[in-house]
């Protein structure tokens, strides 16, 4: 439970941070705290840091596409705003902090990691944002078709 909340709090001090205004920091916010939970789920079904930052990525990327249709405002706000708790900055700081203490096998094993996350983020948005980008051209394609509303 601590963690659920102190996503969400992460979440809303970047989106206070990013000047989101008032009415959709909540929305952006909740982003956050359902990233980490999904997270939170994968984590121990799923091996490694790869696939788990990848579903929680690709929940949130399709959580924001889905606000931005609702509101009608930007995804990317929601989005960035999202995946605050998922960034792999505790990894970072140990790799580096083993590295300049002298403790390269550890350093490697705490930078593949980081890796591993960052891709997973990478990859989870990419492929939501491909999956949204081929919807509205399909929705597109049949709204501009002769003969067909």
């Amino acid at each position: 439970m601590i963690q659920l909340l102190m996503a969400l709090l992460g979440s809303a001090g970047f989106a206070v941070m990013f000047h989101l205004p008032r009415r959709l920091l909540g929305a952006a916010s909740l982003g956050g705290l359902f990233c980490w939970f999904i997270y939170l789920v994968c984590q121990p079904v799923m091996k490694g840091y790869f696939l788990p930052s990848f579903v929680a990525s690709a929940w949130g990327a399709f959580y924001a596409e889905i606000l931005a249709r609702v509101l009608k405002v930007p995804s990317t706000p929601f989005f960035v705003v999202a995946m605050i708790p998922l960034i792999p900055g505790s990894t970072l700081y140990y790799a580096m902090d083993q590295m300049v203490h002298g403790y390269l096998s550890l350093a490697s094993a705490y930078g593949v990691q980081t890796i591993q996350c960052a891709l997973g983020i990478g990859g989870g948005m990419s492929i939501a944002w491909s999956v949204c980008d081929l919807s509205r051209k399909i929705q597109k394609l049949k709204k501009d078709r002769p003969g067909r509303s």
